[in-house]
Formats: structure tokens, sequence, C-alpha cells
């Protein structure tokens, strides 16, 4: 109960923070409106768009957090492609950042040690790094009846100051997403 409350609250800035974002305050108050109205997925549509379109400068931080809120929100693949295109903000010195796509490559949780754990023939995809101790949260995917990736990760990792997750990883359930990313963003761990 604890982690919803905190989860709520953070969202509720989050949100906030992303509508000062927008370059007119008509956007902000459609973007907040959406939430109102429990139109989240619409409002993260709106969000980005006008984004990009305006090519507002975004930091590294809230870009990896506009990539957990539409994970959270079922909207993650619809909508990366254009959170990584946003303008990134040259004088940001985040303390976290998205995995280029070209790093992002699935690998085989066996092939990290994690064979023995509740990801034994999942994969393990590197989604978000701390720019601190280089620490991962990756997302965690079923395979899919045809063998692609299921569009919704069942698990979330850390592997702390490595490159990618071993067997000493923190795993997170699907709906602990909050906890993995506030565990990366609060990270402690010198480089």
């Amino acid at each position: 109960m604890e982690i919803e409350s905190r989860y709520y609250a953070y969202e509720t800035d989050l949100w906030e923070r992303l509508a000062a974002l927008l370059p007119t305050d008509q956007d902000a108050a459609r973007f907040r409106d959406c939430r109102a109205a429990g139109e989240q997925e619409a409002g993260l549509t709106l969000l980005t768009k006008r984004l990009l379109e305006d090519q507002v400068p975004v930091a590294d931080m809230v870009r990896a957090e506009l990539e957990v809120l539409a994970e959270e929100w079922g909207e993650r693949t619809a909508l990366h492609a254009e959170i990584a295109s946003c303008v990134r903000d040259s004088g940001d010195a985040g303390a976290v950042r998205l995995v280029a796509d070209e790093c992002a490559a699935p690998i085989d949780a066996a092939a990290l040690g994690l064979g023995a754990t509740p990801l034994a023939g999942l994969l393990v995809i590197p989604w978000i790094q701390c720019n601190r101790c280089a620490s991962l949260l990756c997302r965690v995917h079923d395979r899919d009846p045809r063998g692609g990736l299921r569009q919704l990760a069942s698990h979330y990792i850390i592997g702390h100051r490595r490159q990618v997750p071993t067997d000493e990883a923190e795993i997170y359930a699907e709906n602990d997403l909050y906890s993995a990313f506030e565990s990366l963003r609060n990270c402690t761990h010198p480089r």
C-alpha cells in the first residue's frame, strides 16, 4: 500500500512536470484533462507529439521517466521512437539515461546466469542505465508463440555495476515497475 501511494504521488508530480514542458497553456490543460478523464494513453501521445513538433529540449531523466510512464500505461512500444527522438537537453547531466536501441538487443536470461531464477527461458532487454555506476534496469519478456517478444514485460531487473545483469540482480515483478525505477533513480552505488 505504501508503494502504491508513493507511486501515485510520484506520478501526479511527474504529470505536472511533464505538463510544464508543453509549449502552450492550452496544450498543458489538454494533457492534464487526459489524466483527469482516465485517458493517460491519449495524454502521453499528445505530449510526445507536441514535444517533437516544437523541438522542446528534454532531459535524459525526463525521457527515462516518460518511458517508464508509457510502460506503466501499456504505450511504451507505441511511443518509444518518439520519446527517443525528443531533442536532448544539452545542459543535462542526468542521473539516468535510456540505453541506445542498438545496445538493447534481447539476451537469453540463461546466458546471464539467470537460468535458476524465475526468469529462466525469458529474454532480458537493457533499458535504462544509471550514469553514476552503469547499473542497468532491464525489461524481461516472455516469448510469444511465434518466437518474438510479448509486448508487456513480465519482470524488471536491475544489475548493479555491470553492463548486463547476473544472478546478483534485483528482480521485480511486473506490477512493481515503479520500485525498480525508484531504486535505479536513487542509486547510491559509486562508479
